[in-house]
């Protein structure tokens, strides 16, 4: 088998999905042969790997804009992009995408003769590395599989966790949306989305805001945060509007910060690096914090933690759910039940019962109260 010295990279979706492919980025530049490793990306995710010295150059495809545009137009940019990866000459295709299209256009339009990808379905007809899928991700966390894909194509990946770099600028952006005298206090950040990958039906994937109001109380008992900061993305803004309310109500919204809608991934990292906890619903944050090393609280819902909760999992990263039902996890071959009438596992997880369940792991107790570093 020749070295492999080109490699596209194809990862079309989230945030979680971008960054559990950083392993694989990470072991690639280790292959002395390798010279070049890009990146095709959906339109949102980009800024997730802009700073990663693992890679050369990002390519992205907007499918939102194509739905807008006409076909001519969609034809000649895309036609002008499969030009550009052709002029590349890759040797290997790592598909990310649980799809069969990216396969097919670089066997037969791109000429990459070596061409990984995830069989579900039958959809790796057109790789020839093949790694099978017959329920999915299952048993094992998605970062994992993303790792054993790389192997099966000889890309040896020993070291398992994920990465994010922070940037300079990054971190000036932090600092325009902090004032100076907040930016001294020990804080946390929360989170009472979970992103918008599940679009329409995002709601399925989140803890009610009260329960965070909640939350916030008892831990501001425990580990004596002095300040707190929302991060929500643009259509989340409600959720982090009617968080300020009810704490308002409590009296307890003179060192709270909401930034939902304000905030690029970057500007969100360089907050969660400094930030003493992060408390979250199952999303894109929960796994840039894992990155960053920060701990974190999540919530999970209808899908498997340990599929995709925080990677690698340590005592720092607390994936709370709901036990003992029996429908749950329901996202299964990547499929979930959008006909749920009451979505017990996320509206009946009590705050009384996540207490409970971070006292008897002891979660909080690497979290004493000291000052926090200043952004």
């Amino acid at each position: 088998m020749k070295p492999i010295r080109r490699v596209l990279i194809a990862q079309p979706y989230g945030i979680g999905d971008l960054l559990f492919v950083t392993p694989v980025l990470r072991a690639l530049r280790l292959l002395p042969a390798v010279e070049k490793v890009d990146l095709l990306l959906g339109s949102r995710t980009s800024a997730v790997v802009r700073s990663n010295p693992h890679v050369d150059e990002i390519f992205s495809i907007d499918k939102d804009l194509f739905g807008r545009r006409r076909q001519r137009e969609n034809f000649r940019e895309l036609a002008a992009l499969g030009a550009r990866l052709r002029s590349e000459r890759y040797d290997l295709l790592l598909d990310y995408s649980l799809r069969g299209e990216y396969a097919f256009f670089s066997r037969f339009f791109l000429g990459i003769r070596r061409r990984a990808g995830f069989d579900y379905k039958r959809r790796g007809f057109f790789h020839t590395h093949r790694l099978g899928l017959p329920e999915g991700f299952k048993g094992r966390h998605a970062a994992d599989y993303f790792c054993d894909l790389a192997e099966l194509a000889g890309v040896p990946v020993e070291d398992r966790f994920l990465e994010f770099y922070v940037t300079d600028k990054d971190r000036e952006e932090a600092q325009q949306m902090l004032n100076e005298g907040w930016r001294e206090k020990r804080f946390i950040v929360v989170s009472p989305g979970g992103g918008e990958s599940w679009g329409k039906d995002a709601h399925f994937k989140r803890w009610p805001v009260r329960f965070f109001a909640e939350m916030m109380t008892w831990l501001r008992k425990k580990i004596a945060f002095e300040a707190a900061a929302i991060l929500a993305s643009e259509t989340e803004q409600p959720l982090a509007d009617e968080l300020v309310s009810i704490l308002k109500e409590q009296g307890c919204s003179e060192d709270l910060l909401n930034l939902a809608g304000r905030v690029s991934i970057g500007a969100s990292a360089a907050i969660l690096e400094k930030a003493a906890l992060l408390v979250a619903n199952d999303g894109g944050l929960v796994h840039l914090a894992r990155a960053l090393r920060t701990p974190l609280i999540a919530f999970y819902g209808p899908v498997d933690p340990e599929v995709y909760g925080p990677y690698p999992g340590t005592a720092g990263a607390a994936a709370i759910f709901k036990e003992g039902l029996e429908c749950r996890p329901c996202y299964q071959k990547f499929r979930y039940r959008a006909d749920c009438p009451h979505r017990n596992c996320l509206q009946d997880l009590q705050p009384e019962e996540v207490f409970q369940k971070l006292e008897s792991r002891s979660f909080l107790k690497a979290l004493s109260p000291c000052e926090s570093p200043a952004i």
